[in-house]
């Protein structure tokens, strides 16, 4: 077949193939770009709206509302803005006042802004390790704290 098509468009072996070739690349490409064309309108079905204003509220950030409306798919859905966490039951609930670092529980220290349960576990490991923690900057030793964190939890924490 290729001998034939060779006669009668005076191209040689070879170009022929490297026609084949190149046309055989260009139908794969346009499939695949059909293919992950349609993926990608099935994934911006899906709104960040609410977990935009969850960032915000947690952050203490307020959300551009007119910007968040301008850039959704759907325009007659509104950001979600939460005023307080009972509007938010999956949402952690955060502490307010002061806690003693030296007798925290593992459930109040995870209660702190930046404090998950591993972080808190060390925490608590350290404090059976030492005794008493005697200085917030002991804290330099627990792993996942570092001086940043620490400047956000000196206002929430006490030592007696």
């Amino acid at each position: 077949m290729i001998k034939k098509l060779s006669r009668l468009t005076s191209l040689t072996e070879t170009e022929i193939n490297i026609f084949i070739f190149v046309v055989a690349m260009l139908c794969i490409g346009i499939g695949i770009k059909y293919f992950t064309s349609s993926q990608e309108l099935k994934s911006k079905k899906f709104s960040y709206a609410k977990e935009d204003s969850l960032f915000a509220y947690f952050n203490g950030l307020e959300l551009d509302t007119a910007a968040a409306e301008s850039e959704s798919l759907f325009p007659n859905e509104k950001p979600f803005i939460a005023k307080n966490t009972e509007q938010l039951p999956y949402a952690k609930k955060t502490f307010s006042g002061t806690l003693n670092l030296n007798k925290a529980s593992l459930d109040q220290l995870t209660t702190l802004p930046g404090i998950g349960n591993k972080t808190a576990e060390q925490i608590l490991a350290y404090r059976n390790r030492v005794g008493t923690i005697k200085s917030l900057d002991e804290l330099l030793n627990v792993k996942g704290i570092g001086e940043k964190k620490i400047s956000k939890l000196k206002s929430f924490l006490t030592l007696k």
